[in-house]
């Protein structure tokens, strides 16, 4: 696929074509290189430098790395700690290999003046699921290790099965570092704690009758503003967000509970029990009776 070319989720396909684990000696270095494929670079242990086109950074335990086709890159392990490095190679659509066939990367070395402005874009999905992971980041603990060490193994045995089993474990990794990636996005600004505030109030208030109000209580900002704000963030407006919030508590009312459908419509403020059964067909397809008949099946 072409570097820019658009992914979604639904047509997802990863394949791993090479996954590595290097124990670095002191000094050690790779590059300046370009691969064909996207590659994760993470650091495991230790530390060094990595150079990714003109962009310097310290390296160490924990970091993850990720440049595309066509993107320069150099790594160089500290003289007296050097870094271990997982390093995986991947594309985002492709076909898995047979059984037997060992898959391996292309990387090619490059002069130091080799050109600096191929975009380095890893993009699945769009707003507000969108994947758009970084050049560098932070991806410590266990967990990354696991996902990694996983792939390492899984590589090794070059099998049919195999392969599928990176394909799984990469798509988990993709959803991981979508939740992360929000994460430290929001965490990392003011405007962002303050979104993720009116999500969890909306969320606190799903059982009482929406006010526009509470966007500027919550906010300080006039509501048409924060409303904006919002939906920027989160691809979806806070009344939207805030309906489907109303209908969890419905579907878990019609489940866990023996009250009829009015009386659900009453105590969540749907204001009529037509109102109720039109939006919830609408959402859900089926409607409330329907959903409630469908979950007592096994």
């Amino acid at each position: 696929m072409t570097i820019n070319e658009e992914v979604r989720w639904e047509n997802l396909s990863p394949v791993v074509s090479y996954a590595n684990r290097l124990a670095c000696s002191p000094g050690f270095s790779f590059g300046p290189r370009v691969v064909k494929d996207h590659q994760f670079i993470w650091v495991a242990e230790g530390s060094g430098e990595a150079i990714i086109q003109n962009r310097r950074y310290r390296a160490s335990s924990g970091d993850l790395f990720h440049y595309g086709p066509h993107v320069v890159h150099k790594f160089t392990a500290d003289s007296d700690h050097p870094f271990v490095l997982y390093g995986l190679h991947f594309q985002t659509i492709g076909q898995l290999g047979e059984q037997g066939e060992a898959l391996s990367p292309l990387h090619i070395d490059v002069p130091e003046d080799y050109k600096l402005d191929y975009p380095n874009i890893l993009a699945i999905g769009h707003s507000p699921d969108l994947l758009s992971q970084p050049e560098y980041m932070k991806f410590p603990g266990k967990n990354a290790e696991r996902y990694f060490h996983r792939f390492t193994l899984s590589f090794q045995k070059s099998g049919a099965l195999h392969h599928l089993h990176n394909r799984v474990t990469l798509i988990q990794l993709f959803m991981e570092l979508h939740q992360l990636t929000r994460q430290q996005s929001e965490e990392s600004s003011e405007q962002g704690l303050l979104l993720r505030r009116i999500q969890d109030r909306l969320k606190e208030q799903a059982a009482m009758p929406y006010n526009r109000e509470w966007l500027r209580e919550w906010t300080h900002y006039h509501e048409n503003h924060a409303a904006a704000l919002y939906f920027k963030q989160y691809g979806i407006s806070p009344h939207d967000y805030f309906l489907e919030c109303k209908l969890e508590l419905a579907k878990r009312l019609l489940v866990d509970s023996k009250k009829a459908v009015s009386e659900i419509a009453e105590c969540l403020s749907f204001g009529s029990i037509h109102y109720f059964s039109r939006l919830f067909k609408s959402r859900t397809g089926l409607s409330p009776l329907a959903f409630r008949k469908k979950s007592m099946l096994i």
